[in-house]
């Protein structure tokens, strides 16, 4: 019968077996502390983002949601899962890499080996407080917190070059435009200031200025309504590439603006319209914008659009092509703004006939100080729509707001020496007392045996 093994027993054991335990457990502790003193220190730094709002108007912000990221497995819809996929991409990591010259740091044999270990030893995590907590460690306190950071920078970039706005688009032509125009201005105020100096000539008459003024104003009108035609275009071009897609899809054709202008009654409509803007041009120059005259015009002008629109409408169900009415509202306004230029375009044809019968010297400096006026006319319209394209992009710009920047910690966070000492403390004891029971064990079993050959 065998004996049952009491409390006592066991309490005997260890007490017996107390020289192993101990031994066992001071030699853990004291390696692992020695172990924690020896080994590289590594430090942690932190940065926090804080999410925008959902629900928020910002255009870019709506378009951050929608691009193809989101969905990710594992991650919540919407601009944190974007963010959150952004930060963990390879295109953030290698950012990253280059920025802070890591390769040479990690000294890797390659970039792809950087990008690597970066990545395993960056966490980015979102939370429940809507934030994104981007954690990075590194041997140095200030290579830690860069890291960080430039992730935060390497976010910037990438959302940017995801949302190249129409407005920055357009943005970005006004600058070229305006430096183009600041240039040409100088250059015309330059050959008239040579002319005057050489001639002599300083003014002209009364109707001749205010012949070049109309010019000018005309001409910056050009201008404007060229900036805006082009804006349309590449609206219309957007949307038809979308609908492309679509209709592929569905075996249909596209509603092309080929088919649109087409269409004979477009044609006289469109012919109708160039008539009307030129006639609005010269008006507003008369009478301003408050005038019957001018009232009546535009009336008449936005009827001949609304009818356009609905012969286009009529047009795409007959052909049974793939259209919108965002592609209606488009072309539309196409087509007044080219009717808009052509009819501005044969308006300062007009007027510069007009001035080609001035006699040769008085010819001369007119078209002159017709080029200072044409310039500073469109530099000024172009400086306008350059400020209100800006403040179009800071509207839709996707702002990045950072919480906390990371900062250099004071304290490495690994290795951890009381946590290794403490857990080393835990698993020696565990295999003290198991070597305790076990040693005690074979004893007893090796005892039993020698009885058991002694009978």
């Amino acid at each position: 019968m065998e004996e049952e093994i009491s409390l006592v027993d066991l309490i005997k054991v260890l007490r017996k077996r107390r020289t192993y335990i101990i031994t066992i457990f001071l030699l853990a502790v004291i390696g692992a502390y020695l172990f924690s003193r020896m080994s590289p220190k590594v430090y942690s730094a932190k940065a926090v983002i804080l999410l925008p709002s959902e629900k928020g108007s910002s255009i870019s912000a709506q378009l951050l949601q929608s691009l193809p990221i989101t969905g990710i497995v594992g991650l919540p819809s919407g601009v944190g899962a974007n963010y959150v996929a952004i930060l963990k991409s390879r295109s953030a990591a290698e950012y990253v890499v280059k920025r802070l010259n890591l390769q040479n740091a990690y000294e890797a044999k390659s970039l792809q080996q950087a990008i690597s270990i970066l990545q395993k030893s960056v966490k980015i995590s979102d939370t429940k407080e809507n934030t994104i907590e981007i954690s990075a460690e590194a041997k140095d306190p200030k290579l830690a917190a860069d890291i960080s950071n430039t992730y935060i920078s390497a976010l910037k970039d990438i959302t940017s070059r995801f949302m190249l706005s129409s407005a920055q688009r357009e943005r970005l032509f006004l600058e070229k435009r305006l430096k183009e125009t600041e240039r040409a201005l100088s250059e015309a105020e330059s050959r008239l200031k040579a002319f005057q100096d050489k001639y002599r000539l300083v003014s002209i008459s009364d109707e001749t200025k205010a012949l070049i003024e109309n010019m000018a104003n005309l001409q910056s009108q050009k201008e404007s309504t060229q900036i805006e035609l082009d804006a349309v275009n590449s609206q219309i071009s957007s949307l038809q590439s979308i609908l492309s897609a679509q209709a592929e899809l569905l075996g249909k054709d596209l509603l092309t603006i080929t088919t649109i202008s087409s269409d004979p009654k477009i044609q006289s409509w469109r012919e109708k319209l160039i008539e009307n803007e030129a006639n609005l041009a010269i008006l507003l120059q008369d009478y301003g914008e408050l005038h019957p005259k001018v009232v009546e015009l535009k009336q008449q002008i936005a009827e001949i659009k609304r009818v356009m629109k609905e012969e286009i409408e009529r047009l795409s169900k007959a052909l049974g092509t793939l259209s919108t009415p965002e592609l209606f509202d488009l072309s539309v306004k196409r087509i007044s703004l080219e009717a808009k230029l052509q009819g501005l375009t044969g308006l300062i044809e007009r007027y510069d006939e007009k001035l080609s019968k001035l006699p040769e010297l008085s010819l001369q400096l007119s078209r002159l100080m017709r080029d200072v006026k044409l310039q500073e006319a469109i530099y000024t319209t172009l400086s306008t729509q350059y400020e209100q394209a800006k403040i179009s992009e800071a509207r839709e710009s996707v702002e990045i707001q950072v919480l906390d920047y990371a900062i250099p910690p004071e304290k490495h966070s690994k290795p951890n020496t009381m946590l290794n000492m403490l857990i080393a403390g835990v698993a020696s004891l565990f295999l003290g007392i198991f070597l305790a029971f076990f040693l005690e064990f074979w004893k007893n079993l090796k005892e039993e045996l020698r009885k058991d050959e002694d009978s």
